[in-house]
């Protein structure tokens, strides 16, 4: 038996020992990611800066767009969504992952996929640590419609960890799933009003936003952080709905598939 997997035979079955064993899975997967390079978790915030300014380069130099605050538009707009496409890839492989760990110890099989989840979520607050700098000393003002930010964040994460657990055990049966996942994420970015306005969609594909429950969590965020804005609340009650209708479907599909995923292994 590895490390890992006696450190999760040792903890007691209870509630409380699986969040600290969400938590200890978490911090493992992330001071792992680091471990063996030369800047150690320096990465964890290089990473998110580096490629911001890329892309705060290309798309607000290089190409510009007629949009009022567009680098903290920008900027908002990836942070967000590298979290979900980060959240939801290492969620949906998380339990392929930790095979090891899974066939070897009978612990709830969503701890691993929640441990997943919350190993992005360390990267996301860095993320956000830095953006809310970059904002501050550019001088985007800050008004009341903020503390609003955070419903809009925890419905990114109950998103993300719905799709997850949605994924995560048909990625143990079928393995292109994660594959598809890939894919439907890079189209996912550019057919999501990230660099670009949803003004600029054609009429005929606006579906696309009003169904687009991510799509609505960033143009919210938008209206609140850069423009200090409330917004629309019966948009975001739907949306919050919605996100919740996701997590409530991914728990329920995980229930169902995670008794037969040893067998898959």
């Amino acid at each position: 038996m590895n490390q890992a997997a006696a450190a999760v035979a040792g903890t007691g079955r209870t509630p409380q020992s699986y969040r600290h064993l969400v938590l200890q899975l978490a911090l493992k997967d992330f001071k792992i990611r680091y471990t063996h390079s030369v800047l150690g978790y320096t990465w964890s915030v290089l990473n998110p800066l580096i490629f911001s300014i890329v892309y705060f380069l290309v798309f607000s130099v290089f190409v510009r767009f007629d949009i009022p605050n567009y680098p903290g538009y920008l900027l908002l707009g990836i942070v967000l969504w590298n979290f979900f496409a980060e959240s939801t890839s290492h969620g949906v492989g998380s339990l392929l992952a930790q095979g090891g760990i899974i066939t070897k110890v009978a612990i709830p099989r969503q701890v691993v996929v929640l441990a997943a989840v919350l190993n992005a979520l360390l990267t996301f607050a860095i993320s956000l640590t830095i953006l809310g700098t970059l904002l501050f000393v550019t001088g985007v003002p800050m008004g009341w419609p903020l503390v609003s930010l955070p419903l809009l964040l925890l419905d990114l994460i109950v998103l993300a960890l719905g799709v997850s657990l949605l994924l995560a055990p048909l990625h143990v049966r079928f393995h292109d799933v994660g594959y598809l996942w890939s894919v439907a994420l890079q189209l996912g970015f550019w057919l999501t009003p990230i660099i670009y306005t949803d003004t600029m969609i054609p009429e005929r594909w606006r579906w696309l936003i009003v169904y687009n429950p991510l799509a609505r969590i960033i143009l919210y965020s938008r209206q609140v952080v850069i423009y200090a804005q409330w917004p629309d609340w019966v948009g975001v009650t739907k949306t919050s709905l919605l996100a919740l209708a996701v997590l409530v479907g991914g728990w329920l599909s995980f229930r169902r598939l995670q008794v037969r995923l040893v067998e898959h292994f």
